[in-house]
């Protein structure tokens, strides 16, 4: 009887030892299966991303939580007046600002100071124009935008674009969507004009002005169509 006790108690022994073990064993698969997995994740990203890298995959919008940034990068710079030089001779000169001067004297007179303060700003703005030689810019077309004097217009900014000419001198006129500038004039060379066109009709249309009025003459230039370029 006592040696048959002894085999049972054996017996059950090794069956606890049995699923002892098993148990270990089953923990260390786990273990083993984690770090298998940890291993591939791993390995499936960094496949992922040398093919991203490699272009082989492209990334939808919904891919990408934030918006695309764009570089600031030069593509185009050119070198001109920083504005239009009026070439007055001395008697021209003096007979434009007497004729301004008499109708500013006559707008005193109806008591239209607010117009009369506008003439005499522009009075001067011609005075200055006319006897001071302008200075040298440049400018840059770029991936954002157009840049002159260190002021980004960036493409969002910006309406449409033309050329127009006066006396040989090429000018492009961006306007813009701000209250000001409502446009900006860049002075340019014909030798430029190409590039400028190719680079920026990319981004913004070519104006279609049908006719113009002599103050947009005068102002702007002779408009330069399309068809023309």
């Amino acid at each position: 009887m006592a040696t048959s006790f002894k085999k049972k108690v054996g017996n059950e022994f090794e069956e606890i030892l049995k699923i002892l073990s098993g148990e270990l064993e089953l923990r260390e698969k786990e273990e083993k299966i984690k770090v298998l997995k940890k291993k591939a994740i791993e390995s499936k990203k960094a496949e992922t991303r040398k093919k991203i890298a490699e272009k082989d995959i492209v990334l939808e919008e919904s891919d990408i939580p934030t918006k695309k940034v764009v570089q600031n990068i030069k593509l185009f710079e050119w070198e001109a007046l920083e504005r239009y030089e009026f070439k007055f001779e001395g008697k021209t000169l003096w007979i434009v600002l007497s004729a301004f001067l008499l109708f500013t004297l006559y707008l005193a007179i109806l008591g239209q100071y607010w117009l009369m303060a506008a003439i005499i700003s522009l009075v001067f703005f011609i005075y200055v124009a006319g006897t001071n030689k302008p200075g040298k810019i440049k400018h840059r077309i770029t991936a954002r935008g157009v840049d002159t004097g260190g002021k980004l217009y960036e493409w969002f900014m910006l309406n449409n674009f033309w050329f127009s000419i006066r006396n040989g001198q090429y000018f492009l006129i961006l306007e813009t969507k701000l209250r000001y500038p409502r446009a900006v004039i860049l002075l340019l060379g014909e030798a430029d004009k190409d590039a400028i066109f190719v680079l920026l009709q990319e981004k913004i249309l070519y104006k279609d002005i049908r006719k113009q009025n002599k103050l947009d003459v005068w102002t702007y230039g002779q408009y330069i169509p399309l068809e023309e370029i």
